[in-house]
């Protein structure tokens, strides 16, 4: 009785490794069709821009726009210009990213290999979430804080990497947008 009993947990034994082992297989890394392996990792992004012209496009219009809300008489007044400062802290945050991978500029990819430049990016990424939720509080003093953090950050990354202004000839040539175009 006592072999049939020690024979029988032997097998229960057997088959739950083998069930085990079967099941890991099943949830590893998949392969490609027909592949004997697991995939290739993917190439990393390719920047189609300069910094520079990021800079300017994307950052330095978004910046104004919450910067100008402490303006006179350019707070924001309603939904609608709340939503406009989220969008634009949405577009600093993002470029934050984005101008850590490089760009097409002749001094890009020195830049994001310097100590520092992630540091300066992520400085000013906190600085545009922290305005994004103030905006989304309708929070204008937590607005000012974080936009003295977005200022700070840009001064600091500009004396440390590139003290001389415009560069590439690009400089903005017409309103941020129209809430600065003097129609509010």
């Amino acid at each position: 009785m006592r072999a049939v009993t020690l024979g029988l947990r032997l097998v229960v034994a057997a088959t739950a490794a083998f069930v085990l082992v079967a099941g890991a297989s099943a949830c590893g890394p998949s392969s490609p069709a027909g592949g004997t392996g697991p995939e290739a990792p993917a190439a990393p992004p390719v920047p189609r821009t300069s910094i520079n012209q990021l800079m300017v496009a994307m950052v330095d219009n978004a910046g104004h726009v919450l910067w100008d809300a402490e303006r006179e008489g350019m707070a924001p007044k309603d939904d609608a210009d709340w939503l406009e400062i989220e969008d634009h802290a949405v577009q600093l945050a993002a470029a934050s990213t984005l101008i850590q991978l490089g760009g097409t500029g002749q001094a890009d990819m020195g830049w994001v290999r310097q100590n520092g430049w992630r540091d300066h990016a992520d400085m000013m990424g906190g600085a545009a979430v922290a305005a994004l939720e103030a905006a989304r509080k309708r929070n204008m003093d937590a607005l000012v804080a974080a936009n003295g953090d977005l200022v700070s950050s840009c001064e600091t990354c500009h004396k440390a990497f590139k003290p001389e202004l415009p560069t590439e000839g690009i400089a903005h040539q017409r309103p941020h947008s129209d809430s600065h175009a003097g129609t509010r």
